[in-house]
């Protein structure tokens, strides 16, 4: 029915976009990809798009289908809209769906979909071995969301989102704001605004330096570049600790709001250690591993050197505590401070412990 989308992310994602302005709309989409931020930032434009806001509360459905109720969501996706020319169904949790009764009604409705409801079928990413994932990619207009390229494409997507909010910054800075944060587009969305908020006092229209980037992004870098996490990893109390007291002396943020923001980082860390260690234990490529923890080939070869000098056991041990602190500090028990200090001595043993070097 209908053709499939280019392999090309970014062209796949300028056509949807380009189909948008001119208020065209396929009856059914698929939105696929790791690439969370602009993702959600499409389906947002699409919602906006098919469906007023005014009555958007009588045409508009989003449904989870992992108890295998796809049915449901077709079965909205039949009803007429109500004083509007389309409705909008969404699903998600469909991608391990193989009930055959099931996937015959979704074979059934693409044949012939509903031209007045724009229906989503929205995922991180589809298995190829499942039946559902071909049909819908030969069903849908495919959109797709892969993490940029941290070489040329992220930095190109930091100078777009800096020249759409009206500011400047130098092509250095925009390279040297991804090496230091990584491809993750709403922490690199968030420290843009962030840096825009404070030039916007400035007189005239300055740029964002590298210079500026060390100032206010400063606790950002200790804990991208793993130094928080290297530290933990060589049983480093000490300079995990003193990094700590760094971070809490130069990031100028409430210590509630910081000390997520440290866990959340940390505990980013090991989840990356854990599926690197995994990985590698299956014998996969580095280019693998990269894809699998959103970093760059060469990145990963370092954060491959790190899960060698963890045990797993001991890696889901930290992330078990990692989720106790989560809980800790939101039910405010004792300050975050000292929560983030009883971690790290938790998370640091003995150096002796640490030396040894499994094989994976």
């Amino acid at each position: 029915m209908k053709k499939q989308a280019a392999t090309d992310p970014l062209k796949s994602q300028n056509e949807f976009y380009r189909k948008l302005r001119q208020n065209q709309f396929a009856p059914v989409y698929l939105l696929e990809g790791p690439e969370r931020y602009l993702r959600d930032q499409a389906l947002k434009t699409l919602r906006e798009a098919a469906v007023d806001a005014a009555v958007r509360d009588f045409n508009y459905a989003a449904l989870s289908v992992t108890q295998g109720d796809l049915d449901e969501a077709l079965a909205l996706a039949r009803q007429f809209p109500m004083i509007s020319p389309r409705r909008m169904v969404e699903v998600t949790g469909f991608e391990a769906l193989n009930d055959e009764k099931q996937l015959e009604l979704l074979k059934d409705y693409l044949r012939a979909p509903i031209d007045t409801t724009v229906l989503v079928f929205v995922s991180d990413g589809l298995d190829n071995r499942r039946n559902i994932a071909a049909m819908l990619r030969k069903g849908c207009e495919v959109v797709s969301f892969a993490p940029l390229d941290d070489r040329d494409a992220a930095p190109r997507w930091v100078s777009d989102y800096v020249a759409r909010s009206g500011g400047l910054i130098e092509p250095a800075a925009a390279a040297y704001l991804v090496a230091m944060i990584g491809v993750d587009l709403r922490r690199l969305s968030s420290e843009l605004d962030k840096l825009l908020t404070y030039l916007s006092g400035e007189p005239g229209k300055p740029a964002i330096t590298k210079e500026l980037i060390d100032q206010l992004v400063r606790y950002a870098r200790e804990l991208s570049n793993f130094d928080l996490t290297d530290a933990i990893v060589e049983g480093d109390r000490k300079r995990a600790l003193i990094l700590l007291e760094r971070i809490f002396a130069t990031a100028g943020e409430p210590p509630q709001t910081l000390s997520l923001f440290i866990l959340g980082a940390i505990a980013s860390n090991f989840r990356r250690l854990l599926l690197a260690k995994e990985l590698m234990r299956q014998n996969a490529p580095n280019s693998e591993v990269a894809k699998a923890v959103g970093m760059s080939p060469y990145a990963v070869t370092f954060l491959n050197e790190r899960a060698r000098k963890f045990e797993a056991e001991r890696l889901l041990k930290g992330i078990e505590r990692i989720a106790q602190t989560d809980i800790a500090l939101k039910s405010s028990l004792a300050t975050p401070r000292l929560q983030l200090e009883l971690l790290i001595s938790e998370l640091c043993p003995a150096v002796s412990t640490v030396r040894k070097i499994s094989r994976y």
